[in-house]
Protein backbone atom coordinates (compact mmCIF):
# COMPACT_ATOMS: atom_id res chain seq x y z
CA UNK A 1 0.00 0.00 0.00
CA UNK A 2 1.60 3.23 -1.28
CA UNK A 3 0.45 6.09 0.82
CA UNK A 4 0.07 9.33 -1.66
CA UNK A 5 0.99 13.27 0.08
CA UNK A 6 1.06 16.36 -1.92
CA UNK A 7 4.57 18.39 -2.09
CA UNK A 8 3.15 20.75 0.85
CA UNK A 9 2.06 17.78 3.19
CA UNK A 10 5.50 16.46 2.70
CA UNK A 11 7.40 19.06 3.33
CA UNK A 12 5.09 20.00 6.50
CA UNK A 13 5.93 16.55 7.98
CA UNK A 14 9.01 15.59 6.27
CA UNK A 15 10.76 14.25 9.65
CA UNK A 16 7.42 12.15 10.17
CA UNK A 17 7.74 10.91 7.09
CA UNK A 18 11.18 9.63 7.43
CA UNK A 19 10.17 7.93 10.28
CA UNK A 20 7.09 6.39 9.30
CA UNK A 21 8.36 4.96 5.90
CA UNK A 22 10.87 3.19 8.21
CA UNK A 23 8.88 2.06 10.48
CA UNK A 24 6.01 1.03 8.45
CA UNK A 25 8.26 -0.63 5.52
CA UNK A 26 5.42 1.23 3.14
CA UNK A 27 6.86 4.04 0.47
CA UNK A 28 5.25 7.37 0.01
CA UNK A 29 4.20 9.04 -3.04
CA UNK A 30 4.51 12.80 -3.16
CA UNK A 31 2.57 13.46 -5.89
CA UNK A 32 2.51 17.26 -7.06
CA UNK A 33 -0.89 18.62 -7.93
CA UNK A 34 -0.60 20.01 -11.38
CA UNK A 35 -0.88 17.83 -14.21
CA UNK A 36 1.97 16.49 -15.99
CA UNK A 37 4.69 17.49 -12.80
CA UNK A 38 6.33 14.18 -11.62
CA UNK A 39 6.72 13.67 -8.02
CA UNK A 40 8.94 11.59 -6.29
CA UNK A 41 8.76 8.33 -3.82
CA UNK A 42 10.10 8.21 -0.27
CA UNK A 43 11.50 4.74 1.00
CA UNK A 44 13.36 3.82 4.06
CA UNK A 45 17.05 3.35 4.15
CA UNK A 46 16.36 -0.87 5.01
CA UNK A 47 14.06 -1.10 1.52
CA UNK A 48 16.80 1.21 -0.20
CA UNK A 49 19.75 -0.88 0.10
CA UNK A 50 17.13 -4.71 0.11
CA UNK A 51 16.75 -2.78 -3.74
CA UNK A 52 19.79 -2.38 -4.17
CA UNK A 53 21.24 -5.76 -3.14
CA UNK A 54 18.65 -7.14 -5.27
CA UNK A 55 19.22 -5.50 -8.32
CA UNK A 56 23.33 -6.12 -7.35
CA UNK A 57 22.78 -9.47 -7.69
CA UNK A 58 20.40 -9.61 -10.79
CA UNK A 59 23.01 -8.14 -12.63
CA UNK A 60 25.92 -10.56 -11.61
CA UNK A 61 23.16 -13.05 -12.93
CA UNK A 62 22.79 -14.51 -9.89
CA UNK A 63 18.89 -14.52 -10.44
CA UNK A 64 19.33 -16.86 -13.27
CA UNK A 65 21.95 -19.09 -11.39
CA UNK A 66 19.02 -19.80 -8.78
CA UNK A 67 16.41 -20.69 -11.33
CA UNK A 68 18.60 -23.06 -13.12
CA UNK A 69 19.16 -25.00 -9.89
CA UNK A 70 15.71 -24.53 -7.90
CA UNK A 71 14.83 -28.01 -8.76
CA UNK A 72 17.89 -29.66 -9.21
CA UNK A 73 17.02 -32.26 -6.13
CA UNK A 74 20.49 -33.02 -5.97
CA UNK A 75 21.54 -29.89 -5.43
CA UNK A 76 22.54 -28.62 -1.34
CA UNK A 77 20.87 -24.88 -1.69
CA UNK A 78 22.85 -23.61 1.09
CA UNK A 79 26.27 -25.32 -0.41
CA UNK A 80 25.32 -23.42 -3.53
CA UNK A 81 24.43 -19.82 -1.95
CA UNK A 82 27.54 -19.67 -0.35
CA UNK A 83 29.65 -20.23 -3.61
CA UNK A 84 27.78 -17.62 -5.23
Amino acid sequence: MVNVVTPTQGRKEFFKLIKKVNEDKHPVMIKPAKEGEKGAVVIGEDDWNAIQETLFLVNQGVDKQIQERENDVDEDFDKVWNEL
